[in-house]
């Protein structure tokens, strides 16, 4: 964009003086406008073609049918209406009154005929009857003058007609001229439908009005056709349900559409209102004319339900807006919509629908109540809200352009036809200008002539070039009213013409402002040919100029000749110049009244140091420049709106609603607030919810407790001990739930704060709750504003920027000055008058006098008015201060009406004047004003109090005291405590003290606030600040008086050094109250929500703030820091002292509890005090963090109180502090080489958003470097590792707050027992195909040193590679050269060695295009021969991924461990084959043994799974021969690369592998053999699980935590599941721990479950807390184990029994049937191993055991025993009974629930047996015959010693059997168990 040239800026300077008229440019051509895209067009062409489609009606109704409104009423409110720009205007002339007659009312009905004169007598009754106005009827001579002044605004008229309901007038007409009863039903207002003579009557009469209209051009005609005897059916359905429920609602259909045919046939379109039509979607009673405009109202309440607006819409109706939540309502002022809430009104947003395409908007004003205000009042009080809904319409054009080709002179104005022009010759000047041009214009219309506003084009001259035009109409007293919107292209000027009758042009010489310097130039441009022009100077030698042409545009070089003023006149332009050596380059002249201010607004900045007030006697000049960001604040919603999204708060916004989970809340914090959708139900209204839960209001049983919950249902209910969802919306922003009680009544129960918790609430008076929304303020961008404010009378000057502004201050009285001689000055205290005296008749103002106020100081008025006085209120007892004189205004005068307080509602003045025969009042700021005649002048006292000893504070009232109970009122009562604050934090008095010695009590009431309380500075002490905190009475709550013994809690923060200070809000301050006296006036707007009591039993704290005035006699105390040198603070302490005597002194004055003072350092006592001036023991705070005003970082908690020193005179003490070292450390674990990103705010201290900066201190460290990062959350230190950290990593971090250094921090980085790096740490030779310098990119998870049992896994693992599917990071070092090497080093005990395999092997045995690689391990720093530790040659060849297709990634080629602890170098190095790709390396530390014990990973161990597995699989030292050759050394052993006998013989026996053998249902898992393909193939340093398959161990229990490390082999998702845990998937390719917890008896199963060919790998087990021996990592795997898998992996959910203990001797049977899936316990943990076992019960266990689901499912049904028929048992029962198992205790009955006996359980395993023709073994360890076998049962006997000689069967410990003994299910689990072990191996 081209720079403005400096003519044109001076242009824009004055552009405000020039806003009523254009200068018309020199020449025709004209720039360019911007043009807008091609999207922008074709979208504003898409918005114009819908509202030219479909929208067409902007109304406003005015219910002129109830209240009568006169001629020049409605014509105001059609011109409010046409300057919204509404279109049409609806007259409900018709409407319960029927306020409009016709000449003629005659009527013929069924063949009578009513004279017009009974007619209109008939509905003049009915009027007066409905209400008697003065006058009742317009005439049809006033109709007509109102449609025609519609007709000349352009506007159209829409009569309204309400039939059948809403007839109160006609239908009283009606019945006594018929004779008949035309009501339906009763109803004053609705006619009978039904009755022929009622529907004949109205129709004859509605004939005549729709005939009038529409011969008088109007397009619609309303019949309203609303609420069917809605007065005679006043709840439910009402009237419209009574009509359909009887069978009638036909009739209505009927009715209506054959209103709407006599409409259309008169040429005018039928409108209605909606709620009639298709009442509760009743379809089936007959069809509606679609040809019906609906205006949409509502869709509804409670039980009354039309058809929703979508509804109707679909149906084809054109929908007109009108939404009846927008209604204003005469004599409700609950329903006038207000303008602020009218510019929300959304054309698309009808009553519980939205329409797109709606035909149109009403903005109705109804009169319900006809009485209750003037027709200017409704007018005046409508005014601006009919502007707001206007501008939320679309514009609708319906302009026509007619030209005159002669003259070349076109109108474009509403429905224009025609046009006449004649131009006519007005002179050459008018009003005091040269006449352009002038024509006279009539206009046409359809309906004939026009002469509204319109847009003109006329000609103009290019002589008029340069000139300022104006233009306008010529008015009846010949003179001009002028147009507006002027604009000039092409050589026509156009703009906006009032009215028309003679239009004139006129123009005038363009005055320009310019400042040449001298001996320099002056550039400008003007449009345009100037250079035929011969300037005209009016003085010579000061300025010369000369011109050039080119391009249309004349450039104006001016040169100064000489300082001075000359005018030069070009054409018609004439430039006033000053030629200056001075600094500026332009000038301008404000003229400003004394007292009055002028603003001016400049782009830019001009307060760059260029501001110079040459004199501010006259005048006072304030700039600001405004470059602001854009903002956010919280707004009151003005409604609610389907979609919007709203807070929920408090009137402070302190407090907001939050919902956490499923729990309500209350936060302090903004960023924790929960967000609500307001959503909308078209049955209920409104309601809010978050995250699926819903807002609601729930009450118990007969409401006995109510309170704010969420539920996750959607719901209303009208039952009062339920609950409510559905939110409705006060005027006054309150949310509340409409609640039905059980009467029918409702009942509003607000949301509501009750202390920090959110409830329900039915007191108005309560803590409410109101919808915020965020409103974003767009940023002021580069904007200086100048204030001019005349001060005394003259003239004086202002350099700003480089402009020159001279500034006239004239003394000019305003209309309506005060101008008598005498003024007076009233004496009030609030509503209370004051007088001189005890008495009341004694002087109560003061009168200043003319004739000794006129000179320019005027009178103080201070020095004049009473200084103390006495009032009623008391009974004159209390002295009475002056305060502050007051200048109210005539709408807030002061009065003694109760309540009347207009303290905070004026202006403060001090000193009064006399001044050009008027009164003046100079306020605060030195600046004179005039009083006007209106104007009370007050002067306004208070009470002292005896409340503070150190200053005077003085209130406007004051209540009980504490002293003695208070009186007790039925609204209860409220505190008001005041205390002052020391500037070390101390408070007098001190909290405990608080209530008995400066608390008083007041009577409370709704909105009642402190009131003034005004404490005054002195010669000891100054106030620089006063806070209010709220508090709560802690006791007697329910009572309305207040008690001797109460007592308050306050409302307190945790500062951030963890104390706790008052939750204080800041009322009056020194600096932003600069040249104010200190005060609290609860009445001030600013502070009153904070100030005012929210409800009885609550408290206020004010808190007002000293500082000592410095004297000589003052003792000072310094709080120092020691550890940067610098004062943190310092104070006076104001002393007492007598003239001559000893100098105040700490040695002297400080109570030292018995302990020395002295000079230097002593030990100051926690109670040590001096006693002050007022006599209050001033204490000293030791804990600088609660301090006033010291800054931030000594709130942070980091500095603690060291000692404290007194001055060599006495006269200081010094406190000092220094930062607490035990504080500042924090450590973090680096398990990972990524970088980590640590919050400022993990450190500990509480005030981290005060931080302004963070400087490392230590940038480049020993592995890695730092930096401080700002983002959006705050500060972070981020640490990049860029070596193995081979020791901890300590760094040094310095926090500035406010501009003052803050305590360094030191920060450790401890490397974790292992550290996973990226193949970056290494350095390489040779030639690489990638590059090798990634060092990883992301960050790791933090991991603070002592927190991780927050974290799900141990060291090991990190969430930066959970999804992980390739290269660990996404990349590796890959190199194709044979010899290329890779240098890694480390500190440590062990390495492990990650690359990215492949397969390139044909078969097993095919290793010809295997790689392979050499890795030696040194010692030290470097690859000395000497220092070879270890060499390896390995094959990295992967068997076990699909050749050509798949890679094997982050696979563990090679791994060491078990080192002594030091330095290592590892060398890689590729020595054959195809690719050699390194992707990360693992070191195992073990040097920090006491940090990682406080993560629980101290004594860790690690063993590879693959060792274990083969460990377990060599118990016949096959190992050795199923090893290829070439992996064999010496005798009997093998390459540790293949199996590592070290690592192996840390185990005690191994693990195994098992497979499910889907073959083989009975063999349901199977041991995997060591075949030579698992001992050669590698790699060899982890296990691959194909699905299926699983890996079985047993461990000790006592280890702290056991870890496995995994991976999935391919990058492929593997499903695994851990014991009988739930599956989870393991996405990552990354080797990392996992942990895991042990089954019963240290058993772990790892299976993967995957469906297909996923291969998840298994590398290590690492254990922590193993002990320090070698031999700890203790697995073995038993049989019982292997068992449990096999269990697992047949889909039994082994349960963990809490009551069979692993050393129970039933234990094992126990466990035996679980992993037969026989028994899975009583309950999920629970066997009862003690409990009795039935008879059904055994029998269940016999038949799961011994039988499969689908031969049981055979014997459902059957029955064998009738006690058996229907029992939970009864098909196992039958399968026992068929198989001869069991007989019954007789041939009927089996007896299922009796406890079975020991020998019936051997009788039925006997029989089992003889039938299956087992034959059970004679057992060599049988017991011997039981001594009580006389005792068994004959038919048991058989059975007894058969199961004694198997060995099932020993007896008890006395050898006897019990065979009558009831079975214990312990008892029977050991007997199932050998039963079925033996007969299990007879089987076999």
């Amino acid at each position: 964009m081209r720079k403005l040239s400096k003519t044109l800026l001076s242009l824009l300077l004055i552009a405000a003086m020039l806003a009523s008229f254009v200068v018309l440019p020199a020449a025709a051509e004209e720039p360019a406008a911007e043009q807008p895209t091609e999207a922008v067009q074709a979208a504003e062409t898409q918005v114009n073609d819908a509202v030219k489609t479909n929208y067409e009606l902007s109304v406003v109704m005015l219910d002129c049918g109830r209240k009568y409104f006169s001629v020049d009423s409605i014509k105001q409110i059609i011109d409010n209406a046409a300057a919204a720009g509404f279109n049409n205007v609806m007259l409900a002339v018709g409407n319960d009154g029927m306020r409009f007659l016709l000449d003629d009312m005659s009527l013929t009905v069924n063949g009578t005929t009513y004279e017009s004169d009974a007619v209109k007598t008939a509905i003049h009754a009915g009027n007066e009857a409905y209400y008697n106005f003065a006058v009742d009827e317009l005439t049809q001579s006033e109709m007509d003058a109102v449609l025609a002044y519609a007709k000349e605004k352009g506007m159209g008229v829409i009569p309204m007609l309400n039939t059948p309901g809403h007839m109160d007038a006609i239908l009283a007409a009606a019945t006594s001229l018929t004779g008949t009863n035309c009501s339906y039903n009763g109803s004053v207002r609705t006619i009978d439908v039904t009755n022929n003579t009622a529907v004949t009557f109205t129709q004859e009469l509605l004939k005549k009005y729709v005939a009038y209209f529409a011969g008088k051009g109007c397009q619609y005609f309303n019949m309203g056709a609303d609420e069917y005897a809605n007065d005679k059916y006043d709840s439910g359905s009402m009237g419209f349900g009574k009509l359909q429920n009887t069978g009638k609602y036909s009739y209505y259909v009927e009715y209506v559409n054959a209103v709407a045919a006599l409409i259309k046939n008169a040429g005018m379109t039928p409108m209605a209102f909606n709620d009639g039509i298709y009442f509760a979607n009743n379809t089936s009673s007959g069809t509606f004319d679609t040809d019906i405009v609906i205006c949409y109202w509502s869709n509804g309440w409670n039980g009354y339900t039309p058809m929703p607006a979508s509804d109707l819409a679909s149906k084809g109706f054109k929908m007109v807006n009108t939404n009846g939540s927008y209604y204003w309502v005469l004599g409700k002022t609950d329903a006038q919509c207000s303008a602020s809430k009218a510019k929300d009104f959304d054309i698309k947003s009808f009553p519980g629908s939205t329409i797109n395409n709606p035909s149109g908007a009403m903005f109705c004003i109804w009169a319900d109540y006809p009485g209750a205000e003037t027709e200017a009042s409704v007018i005046s009080k409508t005014a601006d809200t009919i502007a707001a809904f206007g501008a939320t319409l679309p514009k609708i054009d319906d302009n026509k352009t007619v030209s005159d080709e002669a003259t070349g002179v076109s109108v474009t104005a509403p429905g224009l036809t025609g046009i006449t022009v004649a131009a006519v010759d007005k002179g050459t000047e008018l009003d005091g200008k040269k006449v352009a041009g002038a024509w006279n214009i009539e206009l046409t219309t359809e309906n004939g002539s026009y002469t509204g506003s319109a847009a003109v084009k006329v000609p103009l001259d290019g002589n008029w070039t340069g000139c300022t035009i104006t233009a306008g109409v010529m008015n009846e007293n010949g003179g001009i009213d002028y147009g507006k919107d002027y604009d000039i292209k092409d050589g026509f000027l156009t703009f906006t013409a009032p009215h028309f009758s003679t239009v004139v042009v006129l123009a005038e010489p363009q005055q320009k402002s310019l400042v040449v310097p001298t001996n320099g130039t002056k550039t400008v441009e003007e449009n345009g040919n100037l250079t035929g022009y011969t300037p005209e100077y009016s003085k010579n030698g000061i300025v010369k100029l000369d011109m050039s042409y080119a391009s249309n545009v004349t450039t104006m070089t001016f040169t100064g000749l000489a300082n001075g003023d000359v005018s030069v006149t070009v054409g018609n332009l004439v430039y006033q110049i000053t030629v200056t050596n001075e600094s500026y380059s332009s000038k301008k002249t404000i003229t400003v009244a004394v007292g009055e201010t002028e603003t001016e607004t400049v782009k830019g900045d001009v307060t760059d140091g260029k501001t110079t007030v040459l004199d501010d006697t006259h005048a006072k000049v304030d700039v600001k420049y405004v470059d602001q960001e854009t903002t956010e604040t919280l707004e009151k919603a003005s409604r609610l709106t389907s979609g919007l999204k709203v807070y929920i708060s408090d009137s402070s916004n302190k407090n907001f609603l939050q919902l956490s989970g499923e729990t309500l809340g209350n936060t302090q914090e903004f960023s924790e607030a929960t967000e609500w959708t307001v959503g909308y139900d078209s049955s209920n209204g409104y309601y809010l919810s978050s995250n699926g839960y819903y807002l609601k209001y729930r009450a118990s049983w007969r409401g006995t407790t109510r309170e704010l919950a969420v539920t996750t249902t959607l719901k209303q209910t009208s039952n009062w001990d339920t609950y409510v969802n559905y939110c409705r919306y006060s005027e006054t922003s309150e949310l509340y739930f409409e609640v039905t009680g059980w009467n029918g009544s409702y009942t509003n129960y607000y949301i509501a704060l009750s202390g920090t918790d959110w409830t329900v609430s039915s007191s108005s008076s309560s803590a409410k709750g109101y919808a915020y929304t965020l409103k974003t303020t767009p940023a002021t961008v580069n904007q200086t504003t100048i204030s001019f404010t005349g001060k005394q009378v003259g003239t004086t000057q202002v350099v700003i920027g480089d402009v020159l502004y001279t500034i006239v201050v004239e003394d000019k009285v305003p209309d309506g000055a005060m101008t008598g001689t005498s003024l007076t000055l009233e004496y009030w205290i609030t509503n209370v008058r004051v007088y001189e005296g005890k008495t009341a008749t004694t002087t109560s103002s003061y009168q200043f006098q003319s004739t000794n106020a006129s000179t320019d100081e005027g009178i103080e008025v201070e020095k004049v008015a009473l200084p103390i006085g006495y009032s009623p209120f008391d009974n004159f007892k209390a002295e009475m201060y002056y305060w502050q004189a007051v200048r109210l205004d005539k709408d807030n005068k002061q009065t003694d009406a109760s309540g009347d307080d207009e303290t905070a509602d004026g202006t403060t003045f001090t000193h009064v004047r006399y001044r050009a025969g008027a009164w003046q009042y100079k306020t605060l700021d030195g600046v004179w004003h005039y009083f006007l005649s209106t104007d009370q002048a007050v002067a306004y006292y208070l009470q002292k109090t005896e409340v503070t000893k150190e200053v005077d504070t003085y209130v406007k009232d004051w209540g009980y005291g504490t002293d003695k109970n208070t009186d007790g009122v039925t609204a209860g009562q409220v505190a008001l405590t005041v205390a002052v604050v020391y500037p070390d934090g101390t408070v007098s008095p001190a909290e405990g003290n608080m209530y008995a010695n400066s608390t008083t009590i007041f009577n409370y009431w709704n909105n009642r606030d402190i009131g003034i309380i005004s404490p005054r500075n002195n010669s000891d002490y100054t106030i620089s600040k006063i806070t209010v905190t709220n508090g709560k009475r802690t006791s007697n709550t329910s009572l309305t008086y207040w008690k001797t013994t109460d007592t308050i809690t306050w409302e307190k923060v945790t500062t951030d050094a963890g104390t706790t200070w008052y939750d204080e809000t800041t009322v009056w301050d020194d600096v932003n109250n600069a040249g104010t006296t200190p005060v609290v006036n609860g009445r001030n707007s600013e502070i009153n929500e904070v100030c005012t009591w929210e409800k009885m039993n609550t408290a206020k704290l004010v808190l007002i703030y000293l500082k000592p005035t410095e004297k000589e006699t003052n003792l000072k105390v310094v709080y120092y820091d020691d550890t940067y040198s610098q004062v943190i603070t310092n104070y006076d302490i104001a002393m007492k002292y007598v003239t001559g005597g000893e100098m105040p002194s700490f040695l002297t004055a400080l109570w030292n509890n018995n302990k020395d003072v002295h000079t230097g350092v002593f030990e100051l006592d926690n109670d040590a005090y001096v006693t002050n001036s007022s006599g209050v023991h001033q204490t000293f705070n030791k804990d600088v963090s609660t301090v006033s005003g010291v800054a931030s970082q000594y709130k942070s908690g980091f500095y603690k109180y060291v000692q404290a020193d007194i001055s060599a005179d006495g006269k200081t003490m010094t406190l000092h502090f220094a930062v607490d070292e035990t504080k500042l450390k924090s450590m973090y674990v680096i398990d990972f080489g990524l970088p980590v990103r640590i919050p400022i705010s993990s450190f500990g201290m509480e005030n981290p958003q005060e931080v302004t900066g963070v400087t490392v201190l230590d940038s480049e460290l020993s592995y890695g470097t730092a930096s401080a990062v700002y983002e959006n959350d705050g500060w972070y230190i981020v640490y990049v590792p860029n070596k193995t950290l081979k020791a901890v990593e300590t760094l040094r971090a310095e926090f500035t707050y406010s501009g003052h250094n803050a305590a360094r921090l030191t920060i450790g980085l401890i490397p974790a027992s292992t550290v996973y790096y990226e193949e970056g740490f290494a350095t390489y030779e040779g030639t690489w195909d990638t590059d090798t310098t990634n060092k990883g990119t992301g960050t790791q998870t933090l991991t603070k040193l002592g927190e991780n049992d927050k974290n799900t896994n141990g060291y090991g693992y990190d969430g930066a590679y959970a999804e992980n599917k390739t290269d660990s990071n996404a990349t590796a070092a890959v190199t194709t050269t044979v010899g290329s090497s890779a240098t890694f080093q480390f500190n440590g005990t062990g390495l492990e060695l990650y690359l990215r395999t492949v397969n390139t092997s044909d078969n097993e045995n095919d290793v010809a295009r295997h790689s392979y690689m050499l890795v030696q391990v040194y010692q030290g720093t470097s690859a000395a021969t000497e220092n070879l530790k270890r060499m390896s040659f390995v094959d990295v060849n992967n068997w076990y991924v699909q050749k050509g297709t798949q890679y094997g990634y982050n696979t563990p080629c090679w791994t060491v461990d078990g080192m002594v602890d030091g330095e290592y170098t590892v060398v890689v190095r590729f020595v054959k084959g195809e690719t050699l790709a390194i992707d990360g390396f693992r070191v195992t530390n073990k040097a920090y043994e006491s940090s990682y014990a406080q993560d629980n990973e101290a004594q860790m161990k690690t063993s590879e799974i693959r060792n274990m597995v083969l460990k377990q699989a060599d118990v016949d030292n096959t190992l050795f021969t199923k090893t290829d050759p070439m992996y064999r050394v010496g005798e009997n052993e093998v390459l540790d690369a293949v199996f590592d006998k070290e690592d192996a013989s840390r185990i005690i026996s191994g693990a195994v592998v098992i497979r499910r053998n889907y073959t083989d249902e009975s063999n349901a898992g199977a041991l995997v053999d060591v075949t030579e393909e698992l001992v050669n193939i590698g790699p060899k340093n982890e296990i691959y699980l194909n699905p299926g398959e699983a890996v079985v161990m047993e461990l000790p229990t006592t280890y702290t935590t056991v870890q496995v490390g995994m991976r999935s082999l391919t990058g492929d998702t593997v499903t695994y599941k851990i014991n009988s845990e739930p599956t989870k998937e393991m996405k990552s390719t990354v080797d990392m721990y996992y942990r895991v917890a042990l089954a019963d008896g240290g058993k772990l199963v790892i299976q993967n479950k995957s469906d297909s060919k996923q291969i998840l790998a298994l590398t290590k087990l690492k254990v922590t807390g193993a002990g320090t021996t070698t031999n700890d990592v203790s697995v073995e795997t038993t049989p019982e184990a292997i068992r449990y898998a096999m269990a697992l992996m047949r889909g039994i959910d082994v349960p963990q029994f809490t009551d069979v203990a692993e050393d129970a001797w039933y234990h094992d049977y126990v466990y035996d049937l679980v992993y037969r899936g026989v028994v899975n316990g009583m309950t999920a943990t629970t066997y009862e191993p003690e409990g009795k076992l039935t008879r059904a019960q055994f029998v269940k266990l016999l038949a799961c055991s011994l039988a499969d689901a689908e031969t049981l499912k055979t014997y459902e049904g059957k029955h064998p025993f009738k006690d058996s028929e229907d029992h939970w048992a009864e098909a196992y029962i039958a399968w026992a009974k068929d198989k001869g198992i069991v007989e019954g205790v007789s041939a009927t009955e089996f007896d299922p629930e009796a406890p079975i006996t020991r020998e019936q359980m051997a009788t039925i395993f006997g029989r089992y047996a003889l039938k299956q023709g087992i034959e059970l073994p004679k057992s060599e360890n049988a017991a011997g015959s039981f001594p009580d076998a006389d005792k068994i049962s004959e038919y048991a006997r058989e059975f007894v010693e058969l199961m004694r000689i198997a060995g099932i069967l020993n007896g008890y410990e006395d050898g006897t059997f019990r065979p009558q003994g009831n079975a214990t299910r312990a008892e029977a689990a050991k007997l199932f168990s050998l039963f079925l072990s033996i007969t299990d191996k007879l089987v076999k």
